[in-house]
C-alpha cells in the first residue's frame, strides 16, 4: 500500500483493531498507515503560536501557521545553518476546538488549539531546528491591522515514542500521542513521576502513561543485558542541558555506576527460585520500573558491570536474605479471641 515495510506492532496495535471495526473505520486504514510510514523518531513540538494565526487563514484558504511553517523565511530563520538546510520531512498540524459541544465535555471557555509537529530525517537536523527556535528572540509582525508579537518555543517529546532500552521508533505509539488531544506532558509525568495511569482500562490512555518499553525488550532478558549502557534515564535528560544520543545514554550509566560498588559476584550463591505467583523471566521483573533500575539508591539498581543472569542471581539472594532475617509474627503478642470469652461463649460482664 506505501511500498515499504512496517514493523509488526503497527498490525497488531492498530490496524488489527481498525480491521475488527466499521467499513467507516476500514476505510481510514490506508490514510492512517500512511500517516505513521511517513513518521520519524526525530519530532519537535512547535508551540506560542497567536490566536490569530491559529485561527486565520490566507487569501488562498490555507491556514495561517501552515503558511508560516512552509514559507521561505521560516525555512532561513529556523532550517538554515552555516549554509547547510535540513527542512523537516513531515509536518504535523492538527487543530481542534475545546470547551464547547456536550455540557459534559465543557471546561468553562471555548478556545481553538493547535499541535505542530516537525518530523526530521537525523538527529542532528532535529538539535539544530530546536536550538534555532529556542534562541530567537521572538516575532513582531503586522496581522490584519494588528501587531502581533509572540515567540516560538520548543518541547521535544520523541523519548516518549521510542523503546527506554533499546531506543527502537515505536510508530503505533507515536501515532496516538500525536492524535491525543492532552498533551504530550501529561503522559511524560505519568511515565516517569507519578508511576500510575489517568485510565484504569486497557486502552491507549493507559499504555501512553506508562514508559515506552518495546515487546522485543520487554520479555528478553538477553535484549535488556546487551542494551543495559543504552536504557534511558529520564532524570538526566529532563532538563535539556544534555542531547538523547546512544554516546550519551551510555556515558550517564557508566557514570551512575561509579556511586555504586559492583557487587562482587563470587560471594553470590546460586540459589532455588523463590516460588511466587508470578514469575521473573527478565532483570525488569523484579522491580518492574526502569527507573527503578537505573537509581544507584535503589536496592533494584542494576550495575552494568553485572550480567543479566547475575544481577538477577543478585536480586534472587537479596529476597532470600531478607525472607530469612526476617522477624516472624510473635503470637504471644496477640492472645487469641478465646481469652475474651467464658465458657459460654459469651463476654464476661466486666469486660
Amino acid at each position: 500500500m506505501i511500498g515499504q515495510n512496517l514493523p509488526e506492532e503497527v498490525f497488531e496495535n492498530t490496524l488489527y483493531w481498525l480491521l475488527q471495526g466499521k467499513r467507516k473505520d476500514r476505510q481510514i486504514i490506508d490514510r492512517n498507515v500512511k500517516q505513521i510510514s511517513i513518521m520519524t523518531p526525530h519530532q519537535l513540538h512547535i508551540t506560542g503560536w497567536p490566536r490569530e494565526y491559529i485561527e486565520g487563514r490566507t487569501k488562498k484558504g490555507r491556514n495561517k501557521v501552515h503558511s508560516v511553517l512552509i514559507c521561505e523565511k521560516f525555512r532561513q530563520m529556523f532550517h538554515t545553518l552555516e549554509g547547510e538546510t535540513f527542512s523537516p520531512c513531515h509536518r504535523y498540524i492538527k487543530i481542534w476546538e475545546e470547551g464547547t459541544g456536550h455540557p459534559s465535555w465543557s471546561v468553562g471557555y471555548e478556545k481553538t488549539k493547535i499541535r505542530v509537529i516537525l518530523y526530521f530525517n537525523s538527529l542532528e537536523e532535529k538539535e539544530k531546528t530546536k536550538k534555532l527556535i529556542n534562541t530567537h528572540q521572538g516575532f513582531k509582525n503586522i496581522y490584519e491591522d494588528k501587531i502581533l508579537e509572540y515567540k516560538l518555543s520548543v518541547e521535544d517529546y520523541s523519548h516518549l515514542c521510542m523503546c527506554n532500552i533499546c531506543s527502537k521508533f515505536m510508530p503505533s505509539r507515536a501515532e496516538r500521542l500525536q492524535i491525543n488531544k492532552r498533551n504530550p506532558s501529561v503522559f511524560e509525568v505519568y511515565c516517569y513521576v507519578n508511576a500510575s495511569s489517568i485510565s484504569s482500562k486497557e486502552d491507549w490512555n493507559n499504555i501512553l502513561c506508562h514508559a515506552p518499553i518495546c515487546v522485543e525488550c520487554l520479555y528478553s532478558k538477553e535484549r535488556q543485558g546487551n542494551y543495559r549502557l543504552n536504557m534511558y534515564n529520564h532524570d538526566h535528560f529532563k532538563h535539556g542541558y544534555h542531547v538523547n544520543t546512544p554516546e550519551e545514554r551510555e556515558r550517564n550509566n557508566l557514570e551512575q555506576s561509579l556511586e555504586v560498588e559492583k557487587p562482587d559476584m563470587k560471594n553470590i550463591p546460586h540459589c532455588k527460585k523463590i516460588q511466587l505467583e508470578f514469575s521473573r523471566e527478565t532483570p525488569l521483573d523484579y522491580c518492574g520500573s526502569l527507573k527503578c533500575m537505573l537509581n544507584p539508591h535503589s536496592t533494584f539498581y542494576w550495575h552494568p558491570g553485572l550480567t543479566a543472569d547475575e544481577y538477577m542471581r543478585y536480586q534472587d539472594n537479596l529476597m532470600l536474605k531478607y525472607l530469612e532475617n526476617a522477624d516472624p509474627l510473635d503470637e504471644d503478642g496477640y492472645p487469641s479471641d478465646d481469652d475474651y470469652f467464658d465458657d459460654y461463649g459469651e463476654y464476661p460482664e466486666e469486660y
